[in-house]
């Protein structure tokens, strides 16, 4: 062997965990690098390059699709200042939905980095990485916004009807991703599939009979926070009633969610603060948001917030509040935009107030849009202010996941 040459071999290695895990071991004349030292640096990596470190060598590529490496990648991700991710959806069944992204600074990623997803397709949640979508024929599928790869859900036993709240969320404890099918309308009926898995399980109802026989219908999306599922619900038979109800991804129980005070209101919103459930109760003036905060979900314990944003009507004169990010601000999203989506980070602690603008797809950059409704905007005709179109815009933190899907030929567009 020549002087410098290196040859690359496959060693074992157990996880903390005692899992095994074949990693790749580098040797080359006069010095030896340790395997776990491999696997260390290829975890600080971004998805795009691990994607292509793939083709180095057939060690590497089995490393890269490696449970317990994926789990480092992933905690790595989860350790590292977020991205934000917007998704755009037009109400249009001719226009294609798309997944936009900025860095924690603010700055735009590269346009071939915009994600496009088939058209009537509705996005039922977003974990890690890794969005659940189903379409207009009803067909479920995965897709890991990294690595552009996807997988096609088997479908339910029960054929899914318009009336079946479908939800997605994902189990720290268990590392598992899940698909929740329910429907309360007629018979309470509760179906979940487990990524991975080759077929649908039968929830024992028994345990949540709490509607009662009253019908309901949701009006919010559902979010996902700390392994617990949120949505509310609106009761059919009481016009102003309206209920958090919640589901445990790793227990596998529903349960109803006792929310102080007044309770919840058509102009309450969800999202997640500090790394907890919080319903936006109301805004005063546009830039003051009360929030009820959920600590702890098993014993229901809530606090009480304001947060008060350095934000003026020439600013933003109905901001939504989206949420924080890993570094500790708050995110605010524009109420109108036209040819770009304007962020706004405001750090609470300091008071201090960043923006900066997302270039979107060209359907999006036409005209201008107005927020009618929560994430709801309208685009305006020019001349008699009519409504031309409808879109919603909602904002998550985009985790790096190099999670393998078996690719079914679909991908993005």
């Amino acid at each position: 062997m020549d002087k410098g040459e290196a040859t690359i071999e496959t060693g074992a290695t157990k996880s903390s965990e005692g899992h095994e895990s074949k990693i790749g071991r580098v040797q080359a004349v006069g010095y030896h690098i340790p395997q776990d030292m491999v696997a260390e640096v290829l975890a600080k990596l971004p998805a795009k390059s691990l994607m292509r470190f793939r083709c180095v060598c057939k060690t590497w590529s089995s490393l890269i699709r490696d449970p317990f490496f994926v789990k480092l990648h992933q905690n790595q991700s989860l350790n590292k200042p977020c991205k934000t991710g917007l998704l755009m959806s037009s109400k249009h069944q001719l226009f294609n939905s798309h997944f936009v992204f900025a860095d924690h600074e603010g700055k735009q990623a590269l346009e071939e980095d915009t994600i496009s997803i088939p058209k009537s397709s509705n996005v039922l949640g977003i974990a890690n990485g890794l969005a659940c979508i189903v379409n207009d024929k009803h067909r479920i599928s995965v897709y890991n916004l990294s690595t552009r790869e996807s997988t096609t859900i088997p479908p339910p036993p029960q054929e899914i009807r318009f009336q079946d709240r479908l939800s997605f969320g994902f189990d720290p404890l268990a590392n598992e991703y899940k698909i929740v099918k329910f429907c309360a309308h007629d018979k309470e009926q509760f179906e979940i599939f487990t990524l991975g898995a080759e077929r649908w399980r039968r929830i024992n109802r028994k345990h949540y009979n709490f509607y009662g026989g009253t019908k309901w219908y949701d009006f919010k999306e559902a979010i996902c926070v700390n392994g617990v599922i949120y949505w509310m619900v609106k009761s059919m038979a009481e016009s102003l009633k309206i209920n958090l109800h919640s589901f445990d991804v790793h227990g596998e129980k529903f349960q109803k969610v006792a929310v102080p005070g007044n309770g919840l209101c058509l102009f309450s919103d969800l999202t997640q603060i500090e790394g907890c459930l919080a319903v936006i109760q109301d805004s005063e003036c546009g830039n003051k948001f009360k929030l009820k905060m959920l600590q702890d979900y098993h014993n229901n314990v809530w606090t009480h917030k304001i947060i008060d944003i350095p934000l003026g009507p020439k600013d933003v004169r109905y901001p939504t509040l989206a949420g924080t990010l890993g570094t500790g601000e708050i995110l605010i999203l524009d109420d109108h935009f036209s040819g770009c989506f304007r962020l706004f980070y405001s750090d609470m602690r300091s008071k201090r107030l960043r923006s900066a603008k997302i270039a979107l797809p060209s359907f999006f950059g036409e005209n201008k849009w107005k927020r009618y409704y929560a994430n709801h905007y309208s685009q305006t005709g020019e001349n008699d202010g009519s409504w031309l179109y409808s879109a919603s815009v909602f904002s998550f933190h985009h985790v790096e996941n190099i999670l393998p899907l078996e690719e079914d030929g679909q991908g993005f567009i």
